[in-house]
C-alpha cells in the first residue's frame, strides 16, 4: 500500500510540474509580439488582458512600453488609413491598473 502512495505522489508531482512549465496563451502571444512586432499577436494580447490587470503584468507579457505616465503604448511598424502609427494603448488608473484598452491608429 505504501508503494502505491509513493507512485501516486510521484505521478502527481510530475503533472504539477508539467502544468506549471507550460506557457499560457497570452504569454505565447506576448513573446511572439516581442520577437516579431506584429499586429496579430498584439491584437490577441489586447483581447486577453483584463480590465483591472496590473501594469506590471502588461510589462511582463509585452515588454517595456512607451510610458506616457497615464497609459502604456505598444506600436507596430505599420500605419493606418489616416497615416498614423498603429498600436495598442493601455490606459492606467490611479491605482496602477488597466481601466481601458484598445488597438487602433494612434493619431496625436
Amino acid at each position: 500500500m505504501k508503494k502505491i502512495g509513493s507512485y501516486f505522489a510521484v505521478v502527481l508531482m510530475f503533472f504539477v510540474l508539467l502544468g506549471c512549465s507550460q506557457e499560457t496563451e497570452i504569454e505565447k502571444h506576448g513573446k511572439h509580439f516581442q520577437k516579431h512586432n506584429d499586429y496579430k499577436s498584439l491584437s490577441k494580447v489586447v483581447e486577453l488582458i483584463k480590465i483591472d490587470d496590473d501594469t506590471s503584468y502588461v510589462k511582463k507579457i509585452l515588454g517595456e512600453p512607451i510610458d506616457m505616465g497615464f497609459d502604456y503604448r505598444y506600436v507596430i511598424d505599420s500605419t493606418g488609413i489616416k497615416g498614423c502609427t498603429i498600436g495598442a494603448v493601455f490606459h492606467i488608473n490611479d491605482l496602477g491598473k488597466i481601466d481601458q484598452k484598445w488597438i487602433d491608429e494612434i493619431c496625436e
